[in-house]
């Protein structure tokens, strides 16, 4: 069995308060809700001290709210009244207007509205509920024998016995029976039907009642909150596709990098390969011109230079003042024009160790001191 929806109601009666308990079905006298109360709690203001008015032709629209304004200020240009708009419930827009009185009020009943979730009035409620059950004929009857009779885009204040609400009611040329609405059945199709009591907006300067909804809308925020999501969603995924492009990028670039070292170093280019290329070719750089050894660059440039075409090195063995140059060349006679051309060398001296004939010309020993 589903749980009941307790709803409390606070009334007013001259200086005097009421509790009440809707139940879901029926009205009944209430001690009022507890301290720790997680049920609705209605605050119905006394309807004197509201006028309430109902705009002609309008409808369900975004205009709605602005064309009441318009028509309240056109029909009442010396009133120095606040005009307000319920919120539209179906086709329906009720503007409303607060008497100098309450203030008043409101200040009187500090302690007891601050425990109100909504402030609303009788009338109001049944007008939510008239609305909600598509009545266009009905009325209503409060306090001190105040009526108002809804009709189509009218409604008709009074007060008086039920001979005058006939007279009015034939003086409006209706038909039929107007349908009362009492707040016991205005409670029932409000709960029924779900839907939001009408709240009334105060704007009396102080805050003297909190003022929530007792049926709070959360479509736009759900709506709100899902937009966010799915476009943060969209930026995570953006993100991570564009780290992932970079990643692998970057994967590419160090394979062909390893490719570099193992190509220059050998295959096993160790942990710091990059360290290991920039010593090598400091050494090959600086041999001569920092006392660590031969300039072998330089030395390969003046040999380069000197020897004759088809010379053939056999091997250079360097070390730390000087090196040693073994090759092959044709003749006698080409020794002698490259040992001519390298005497014109400032950086090294170059000494003919060695020449012995061989099969197909002579081998030779050059060693070659860095001049300091």
């Amino acid at each position: 069995m589903a749980a009941k929806k307790i709803v409390y109601i606070l009334t007013f009666k001259g200086n005097d308060h009421q509790w009440m308990m809707f139940d879901g079905n029926n009205l009944s006298e209430s001690q009022g809700p507890a301290e720790k109360n997680r049920h609705p709690v209605v605050a119905l203001l006394p309807d004197p001290l509201f006028f309430f008015f109902k705009p002609q032709g309008v409808i369900k629209s975004r205009h709605a709210k602005s064309a009441t304004m318009m028509q309240m200020n056109y029909s009442f240009p010396t009133q120095d009244d606040d005009f307000r708009v319920l919120r539209p419930s179906g086709g329906a827009v009720l503007g409303y207007a607060s008497r100098e009185l309450l203030e008043h009020f409101l200040d009187r009943h500090r302690d007891l509205l601050a425990k109100a979730t909504v402030l609303t009035t009788e009338f109001a409620v049944c007008w939510r509920a008239a609305v909600a059950e598509d009545l266009s004929v009905w009325s209503w009857k409060g306090q001190g024998g105040m009526r108002i009779l809804a009709s189509g885009d009218a409604l008709t204040y009074f007060r008086g016995t039920e001979d005058e609400f006939k007279s009015r009611f034939d003086r409006l040329g209706l038909d039929g029976n107007a349908e009362n609405i009492d707040l016991e059945s205005a409670c029932r199709v409000l709960v029924e039907k779900k839907i939001r009591w009408a709240r009334i907006n105060l704007t009396t300067g102080k805050k003297t009642a909190t003022d929530k909804s007792v049926l709070i809308d959360y479509k736009p925020f759900a709506v709100a909150a899902v937009l966010v999501t799915i476009i943060g969603l969209l930026f995570i995924s953006g993100q991570y596709r564009r780290w992932q492009f970079s990643q692998d990028q970057a994967h590419e670039w160090r394979e062909k990098l390893k490719e570099v070292y193992v190509t220059a170093l050998g295959p096993n280019p160790g942990s710091d390969p990059y360290g290991k290329i920039l010593y090598k070719l400091d050494q090959l750089k600086s041999g001569g011109n920092q006392g660590s050894g031969v300039d072998v660059l330089g030395l390969l440039a003046v040999l380069s230079e000197s020897a004759p075409v088809g010379i053939e090195i056999e091997g250079i063995n360097l070390g730390a003042d000087s090196g040693n140059i073994r090759a092959k060349v044709a003749s006698y006679e080409e020794i002698d024009s490259m040992m001519e051309k390298l005497a014109a060398s400032t950086t090294f001296n170059f000494v003919l160790e060695q020449a012995n004939n061989i099969e197909g010309g002579v081998s030779i020993s050059l060693r070659a001191e860095y001049n300091r």
